[in-house]
């Protein structure tokens, strides 16, 4: 992206995202759409962000790319790096054994909803992209309405969570 990668605006620079501009990073409507069904087989990724059967080396498809994209979403809602604590293999490890990360309380509900769907252990309860896609523009179509009623996006700013002192 212009002005760098997404990593280093949270984490690096401290920064904290305003609801509606996560909704627009997080939606992939104008990703291209995948032409052709099947299992994925390279192992690839980072275990921050892998899901479990990737990191138990089992077949996966798509539905990897949800759990790995609820990860990031929560990356977006707590400006924090996933597991933070822990090393990415013990982060990979725990992840295995079914641990996740905390979601705030201070987390839009849908997108707290959202994330724990896109993050459950078996792959075909995860929701398809179109489906995460139409969740997100419907919570944004109020916060859009409401900014637009109210003459100014300065007066909706809502802030996801407050990133915390370190």
């Amino acid at each position: 992206m212009a002005g760098g990668n997404l990593y280093d605006f949270l984490h690096k620079h401290n920064k904290t995202l305003e609801l509606s501009f996560i909704l627009k990073i997080a939606d992939f409507g104008v990703s291209r759409q995948r032409s052709q069904e099947g299992d994925m087989t390279a192992e690839t990724g980072t275990y921050r962000w892998m899901a479990p059967e990737v990191i138990n080396h089992k077949p996966y498809d798509h539905k990897a790319d949800v759990f790995s994209f609820a990860i990031v979403l929560w990356e977006l809602v707590t400006s924090k790096v996933p597991y933070e604590n822990l090393t990415p293999l013990q982060a990979a490890l725990s992840v295995r054994q079914g641990l996740r990360l905390v979601i705030p309380s201070g987390v839009h509900p849908r997108i707290s909803k959202l994330i724990q769907r896109c993050w459950g252990e078996n792959p075909n309860t995860r929701p398809v992209f179109s489906e995460i896609t139409a969740e997100l523009e419907d919570i944004l179509q109020p916060i859009q309405a409401a900014s637009s009623s109210k003459g100014g996006h300065r007066h909706t700013k809502q802030k996801i969570q407050m990133k915390t002192q370190r």
